[in-house]
C-alpha cells in the first residue's frame, strides 16, 4: 500500500475540491488520506490566549471537514490533524512522510483562500513530494493526462509519473514539446519515452503536441482541457530551503485551467524543519489542547 496522500484544507470549497481529488485518486491506488489544517500563528508573534483560539477553530474545522470526507469516502480511511505555524512550511515539512501533498485554489489564473492560496506557489517549490494543485472550478468533459517532456537530466521520472497516472485514470498521455524543439532533439526525447517500462502498458494512447510557445504558456493551454498536466521541477540534492519554481511552472501555476502536479524530479535528503505534533482529530474528540 502506497504512502498516504496529505491534503492541506482551511474550510474553503477549494479545499473541498482538493479533497475530492484526494480521495479519488486515493481510492484507485488504494490508499488513506490525511487531512491537515494549519493554524497560522504569524511567526510565534501571536499570544497564548489568541492561539488558544486558533487552535479551537482549527479544531472545528477539521471535524467538519473530516465529516465532509468521511461521507464521500468509501473505502478509504481519512484522518485529520492540526498544527500551529506557518502554513507552508508545516505542509512542506509534513509532507515528506507522504506520497503527495493537494491543495485547492479558488479559481483559475490566481491563488486564493485563508491559509492556503497565493502559498501554494510556495508549497510546489520547497514541498520534497508531488504537489497537486486542483481548481475549485475545474470544468468537465476533459481528456487525456499532459506532461513536458525534455529538459535537465532526470526528467524522465516526471514523465513516468504521467504515464502511471495515464493508466490509472484510462486516459492517454500527451508528450508536450515547447518552443519548436528541432526534429533530432524530439526524435533523441522520444526514443527515451518509448523505451520507458510504462510506454508498453500505454500501447497506442500516447500522442505528442509541438508548440512554438513558451513551455508554461503551452502547458497552462493544455491545463484547460487535460485531466491532469504534469510538469517536472528539478532540484539539486542537499538543497535546503525555498528553491523558485522557475518561468516554466510558474507560468502553468498562475494560469492553470485544471488539476497540476509538479513533480520534483528526486526527493532531496533535507533536513526537516521543526514544527509541532500534529494533533490528531477524530469525529468524537474535543478540542484538542
Amino acid at each position: 500500500m502506497p504512502s498516504r496522500i496529505l491534503v492541506g484544507i482551511d474550510g474553503s470549497l477549494a479545499s473541498r475540491a482538493a479533497v475530492s481529488w484526494a480521495l479519488e485518486r486515493a481510492r484507485s491506488i488504494r490508499t488513506g488520506v490525511v487531512l491537515l489544517i494549519v493554524a497560522d500563528d504569524e511567526w510565534g508573534a501571536i499570544g497564548d490566549r489568541d492561539l488558544g483560539e486558533l487552535r479551537a477553530t482549527a479544531e472545528g474545522v477539521a471535524l467538519r471537514e473530516l465529516e465532509f470526507a468521511r461521507e464521500r469516502a468509501g473505502s478509504v480511511d481519512v484522518t485529520a490533524a492540526i498544527a500551529v505555524g506557518a502554513p507552508m512550511l508545516v505542509l512542506a515539512s509534513e509532507a515528506s512522510a507522504f506520497e503527495s501533498v493537494v491543495i485547492g485554489t479558488h479559481k483559475v489564473g490566481t491563488f486564493h483562500g485563508h491559509a492556503l492560496g497565493s502559498r501554494g506557489l510556495q508549497l510546489a517549490a520547497v514541498s520534497p513530494v508531488p504537489t497537486v494543485v486542483v481548481p475549485v472550478d475545474a470544468s468537465d468533459g476533459r481528456s487525456g493526462v499532459a506532461v513536458g517532456v525534455g529538459g535537465p537530466p532526470g526528467w524522465t521520472e516526471v514523465v513516468r509519473f504521467a504515464m502511471r497516472e495515464a493508466l490509472r485514470l484510462e486516459e492517454r498521455l500527451m508528450l508536450v514539446r515547447a518552443e519548436g524543439p528541432t526534429a533530432v532533439e524530439e526524435q533523441a526525447v522520444l526514443r527515451i519515452v518509448w523505451d520507458l517500462p510504462e510506454a508498453s502498458d500505454l500501447s497506442d494512447d500516447i500522442v505528442v503536441r509541438r508548440s512554438t510557445a513558451p513551455p508554461g504558456e503551452t502547458l497552462a493551454g493544455v491545463s484547460r482541457r487535460a485531466v491532469l498536466t504534469v510538469s517536472g521541477r528539478p532540484t539539486a540534492p542537499g538543497a535546503r530551503g525555498f528553491r523558485p519554481l522557475g518561468r516554466t511552472n510558474g507560468d502553468l501555476l498562475m494560469n492553470a485551467g485544471g488539476p497540476v502536479v509538479i513533480v520534483p524530479f528526486e526527493s532531496t535528503a533535507e533536513r526537516p524543519v521543526s514544527v509541532p505534533s500534529l494533533v490528531r482529530v477524530s469525529a468524537s474528540s474535543d478540542a484538542g489542547g
